[in-house]
């Protein structure tokens, strides 16, 4: 597949875009209140697939361009848009409309849409004019796979003849073919029925079978080794099946675009959707309300949409995020539902941390713990609150339920491992299990210098590839983290040095003792860079 992708989409004068900017990488979640501009920056990428579909196939005829003059291009087929062409100016102004694709490799596809009426595809690319499918093919190397608007799936499916299931794959009517579509494409079942199991337990679903007298095909799944028709399984089981089904098909995609996801699918099963997104060799385009899957980006990931902007934000923090969940206006709430269900509590410092140990998870194997399915997560309020987390333990297991089983995770910090070894026997005479991390925060387990080199040299090759402009590194990544960290330590071994003073204080031992082992220590750490990772703030 080419590695060519798409860099950034111009707006011009296009429905609720009047002047806007989406610069996109590998994951681009849009989020924003209604009618604040998601679904038009969705629908240019259903015009944009129905057009390459025929620059793909057809030579390029002579079009009118928005300068006056024509070039070589595409007049797209109204009929075959999922979107309403009827008043696509901005405000019902008279003035011509148009949206800019700018590809990595500097090539520039337009949709270009007349006041009067029409869509017509034109393009900009270096070198001699392109009027041939092959030559386009080459130039503008990128395919957009549109997931589908999905509803329930036919009560009784016909068998129908594969063209009509492959013509009906990226429309309204792919729900229609459902079964049809898995006869006559079986070679990623085992892949998806797989994916279908570990991500809904309890569901093993099996392949179609047709009744050739009838020309009827069925299609059972396995719940707790009962059988039922896929029909009867629950409108929120076929939605997550056509899900995976549409992306099991990405394997040629450069950019896989979703819209609105999460209708009729339950949250356990919105929040496991971003990791499998991650594993696909495309980029992702997804518009969401979802609280769940908001929760479970990076916010780097998601891009703050608002119509009344010059572009679309990409979010730097976590607290970037909470200002994005704020424009939804949701006060959806479903932990106390959560926790009735999986009796099982585990008390992190933070989200963040519960978000990375199940992303660690999913990497080693340990699907339940990745699915966050089996426990219910709240964050503690750092490590000060470890005596608090075990009164309420006792409270929960002696007047609430004495089945619940509870877990803690905490940083480190600065704390001597005399007072660790007793805080945590502390809270494990209460909590079913408790952890204290051995590096100052879970962040610290991040810091391996061979892997940061690793993740350096390749998000340089990925910004050189969007950008076209080539980025210069200077220095090693050990030199980078030597150099930044030095103006930290004074503060580390300040707190180093505090916390063991504060730990032996009324035992009889001179401060100055103290302080001398414990400056002894840190220095030993300090010095080699990789053991300086470790006690870093």
């Amino acid at each position: 597949m080419s590695e060519v992708r798409i860099s950034s989409i111009k707006f011009t004068n296009f429905k609720a875009l009047r002047n806007y900017s989406v610069s996109l990488s590998e994951t681009n979640i849009l989020v924003g209140p209604n009618n604040a501009g998601k679904s038009t920056v969705i629908s240019a990428f259903r015009i944009l697939d129905v057009a390459l579909r025929k620059a793909k196939r057809l030579k390029a005829e002579r079009v009118p361009l928005p300068n006056g003059s024509t070039g070589f291009g595409h007049r797209v087929p109204e009929q075959q848009i999922s979107v309403s062409l009827e008043n696509v100016a901005t405000d019902y102004n008279a003035e011509d409309s148009k949206i800019e694709f700018r590809l990595t490799n500097k090539n520039k596809l337009f949709l270009f849409f007349p006041n009067e009426g029409g869509c017509i595809l034109h393009w900009e690319n270096d070198g001699s004019g392109l009027n041939t499918p092959g030559r386009f093919r080459s130039a503008f190397p990128i395919n957009i796979q549109v997931v589908p608007v999905l509803g329930p799936l036919e009560h009784e499916e016909s068998y129908v003849n594969e063209d009509t299931v492959k013509n009906s794959l990226n429309t309204h009517r792919a729900c229609r073919h459902f079964r049809n579509y898995w006869h006559y494409f079986n070679e990623g079942w085992d892949q998806f029925s797989e994916m279908i199991s570990s991500t809904w337990p309890g569901m093993i679903i099996k392949k179609p079978e047709l009744d050739i007298p009838n020309r009827k095909f069925s299609m059972f799944v396995s719940e707790d080794r009962i059988d039922r028709e896929i029909y009867w399984a629950g409108f929120g089981f076929q939605i997550w099946c056509q899900l995976l089904t549409h992306l099991s098909r990405s394997d040629d995609a450069s950019i896989v675009i979703i819209d609105e996801p999460e209708i009729y699918l339950h949250p356990d099963v919105q929040r496991q959707l971003l990791s499998i997104l991650r594993k696909i060799d495309a980029d992702v385009l997804l518009a969401t309300h979802s609280v769940e899957i908001m929760g479970e980006a990076d916010p780097s990931e998601i891009l703050l949409i608002n119509k009344g902007s010059r572009s679309a934000k990409r979010l730097k923090d976590i607290e970037g995020v909470q200002v994005a969940l704020e424009s939804l206006g949701s006060t959806q709430n479903v932990t106390l539902t959560h926790l009735a269900r999986t009796k099982k509590i585990l008390f992190v410092e933070g989200m963040g941390d519960y978000k990375s140990i199940r992303r660690f998870a999913k990497n080693i194997g340990l699907d339940d713990l990745a699915s966050g399915n089996d426990l219910t997560a709240f964050e503690s309020g750092g490590f000060s609150s470890w005596e608090k987390i075990k009164s309420f333990a006792w409270g929960v297991k002696n007047t609430i339920d004495a089945d619940m089983k509870l877990f803690a995770v905490y940083d480190r910090d600065y704390y001597c491992e005399d007072e660790i070894s007793e805080i945590l026997a502390s809270l494990k005479s209460e909590l079913t299990h408790a952890h204290i991390h051995k590096r100052k925060e879970m962040e610290n387990y991040l810091l391996v210098i061979p892997v940061l080199d690793r993740v350096l040299s390749k998000q340089v090759a990925l910004r050189n590839k969007r950008s076209g402009e080539k980025v210069e590194v200077r220095k090693r990544i050990d030199q980078y983290l030597d150099e930044i960290t030095n103006g930290l330590k004074v503060d580390a071994q300040s707190q180093y040095i505090a916390k063991r003073i504060n730990h032996n204080q009324g035992k009889g031992i001179d401060t100055g003792t103290i302080s001398r082992d414990a400056i002894n220590v840190f220095e030993k750490l300090w010095a080699n860079l990789e053991s300086r990772m470790e006690v870093i703030p």
